[in-house]
């Protein structure tokens, strides 16, 4: 005889059987999901920059993802994201490049690197990832660690970013050129920013206007979060 106290029980059981099942299955195929689109999600990492180059560069060929510059003595860090990790750090490793573009942008980074050098810096490989993960990996890791290098702390953006006095001077007069109104709406949040021109528009995510040129109206995404369009979109 199976009374009340029995059905509710077994009823109980069936219902966390089903949870449990639905839970480990969803978990399940979200890292089997996960796990394809990465290569290594365990930290690289590379003491002393400086002695460490060349296994850097040449270990870093062609891949994709997330990288950290620290500082040793303090721990002070810069997150970035390449699509090709060895060839972005290979300006990183220009002594004539990290000048030229600290005359132009007050980088912290750039700066750092030149005040204290390659061997007071230690380079982690966070992680690999395909291309197409790498703003909303590189986003995870600019809230994770918070690091201080970074001006911009919104991943594929220049909010934050701030040119040196020299080079506001040069660009004063220059966001009216290529004027043309111009449409940029974030696939993640669909937020819709509207600019009087394409420089103005390439300027606030940290892309030429030419490049601004090759997504107007494509409905291709730029950087893997932005769509970009004209006027006639309004």
């Amino acid at each position: 005889m199976i009374n009340n106290n029995s059905i509710v029980l077994y009823k109980s059981k069936s219902i966390k059987n089903i949870y449990n099942h639905c839970y480990k299955t969803y978990f399940f195929h979200l890292r089997k999901t996960y796990t394809r689109s990465l290569y290594s999600k365990t930290p690289i990492i590379y003491n002393d920059s400086l002695s460490n180059k060349f296994n850097i560069l040449n270990e870093n060929k062609g891949k994709s993802g997330i990288y950290r510059w620290i500082l040793s003595s303090n721990n002070e860090s810069y997150v970035g994201s390449s699509t090709n990790i060895s060839k972005r750090l290979r300006r990183y490793y220009s002594i004539n490049y990290l000048k030229d573009k600290t005359l132009k942008y007050n980088s912290r980074i750039y700066i750092a690197l030149l005040k204290y050098g390659y061997k007071n810096f230690n380079l982690e490989i966070l992680e690999y990832c395909n291309k197409e993960y790498l703003i909303a990996r590189e986003q995870y890791y600019l809230d994770l660690l918070k690091p201080e290098y970074n001006i911009c702390k919104t991943a594929g953006s220049m909010l934050g970013f701030k040119h040196s006095r020299e080079t506001l001077l040069k660009l004063k007069n220059r966001d009216s050129a290529t004027g043309y109104t111009t449409i940029i709406i974030n696939k993640v949040n669909n937020k819709k920013k509207i600019y009087n021109s394409l420089r103005a528009a390439g300027k606030s995510i940290c892309v030429s206007h030419t490049t601004l040129r090759r997504y107007i109206n494509k409905n291709k995404l730029l950087n893997n979060l932005y769509f970009i369009k004209s006027k006639d979109y309004l």
